[in-house]
């Protein structure tokens, strides 16, 4: 019986000598991704609660409380926001910690996002050890909902509504009209111009190497300024009304997206992606153009047109 004695109270001092020396009294729980995105973009999504349900890779808790969401036993609430980040905090098992989320800028183009969490070990060795065990746990957790996150908010189209992607454009040589009306310019108007160019461009033996391009843009409170042009295989002579627009082909300089439907679609896509300027920093060296996939002449439902907007960025 004393044998029995001794040996367990050693077992007792050898597992307390253990957990003193290889489990630290603050346990520290570490994440960080590269992400393609803003600081405000990362926000975006932090600090909306629809977002979340987006991003979310478990539930909503069933408390009623839509700021609640549960992961694998976990309860996260988003507790606070900060221009770079937020808090969270993290309920389980008479557990509650405080936890925070920071961006850190890398480039115009991406952040750093780390998630520290710190869990005080205690100085009991039984708690020590079980803390130790639950911050295993609690590190799988959060590298599912961290991964989650991260992943939807590097998707421009997660943050702006449209994907937007940067893009060469290849097109080079253009012969371009242009002209004014008292209102937006309807589809037969701006058809007609591209009507004319077309009729040109043969007539010199050119061939059109691409979908008709525009610009439009209001100069006045009653006057529309329109560019329409298309690509051509060759330079040719312009005359009269017509005119060469030369396009620089910079590389990977240029964002676009691609919107399927009408006016007011496209309009949030402009919006969009001006938006992703002022985010990014950038600016535009020439005007933005939309390039009209649909013959909208010959398809009437606007909701049917696809149209890929490109914005010059530097």
């Amino acid at each position: 019986m004393k044998n029995i004695l001794l040996a367990l109270i050693s077992i007792f001092i050898l597992f307390t000598i253990g957990v003193f020396i290889f489990i630290p009294g603050t346990l520290v729980i570490h994440e960080s991704r590269s992400v393609g995105t803003t600081s405000g973009g990362l926000d975006s999504c932090l600090h909306n609660m629809k977002k979340w349900r987006q991003w979310w890779p478990g539930q909503h808790s069933d408390s009623g409380n839509d700021s609640l969401f549960v992961y694998e036993g976990y309860t996260f609430k988003l507790s606070a926001r900060y221009s770079d980040g937020g808090a969270i905090e993290i309920k389980s098992n008479n557990i509650s910690l405080e936890t925070r989320i920071q961006t850190i800028t890398e480039n115009r183009d991406s952040i750093t996002v780390n998630w520290d969490i710190v869990l005080l070990s205690g100085n009991n060795p039984f708690t020590r050890f079980s803390r130790y065990l639950y911050a295993g746990k609690l590190r799988k957790s959060i590298k599912g909902v961290f991964n989650s996150l991260c992943q939807f908010a590097g998707k421009t189209e997660n943050i702006y509504g449209f994907p937007v992607e940067r893009t060469t454009f290849t097109e080079v040589i253009l012969l371009a009209y242009r002209f004014k009306t008292d209102a937006y310019p309807t589809t037969e108007i701006i058809y007609n111009a591209v009507k004319k160019l077309r009729q040109y461009i043969t007539s010199l033996g050119a061939e059109e190497k691409y979908y008709p391009m525009m610009n439009t843009r209001q100069v006045d409170i009653s006057k529309y300024e329109t560019m329409v042009a298309i690509s051509i295989d060759k330079e040719i002579q312009p005359v009269g009304e017509f005119f060469i627009s030369r396009m620089v082909p910079m590389k990977d300089r240029f964002l676009a997206t691609e919107v399927t439907g009408g006016p007011a679609k496209i309009e949030q896509a402009h919006n969009a992606i001006e938006k992703y300027m002022r985010d990014h920093s950038l600016s535009a060296p020439a005007i933005p153009f939309e390039i009209l996939v649909t013959d909208r002449n010959r398809e009437t439902d606007s909701s049917t047109w696809k149209t890929r907007i490109f914005y010059p960025s530097m």
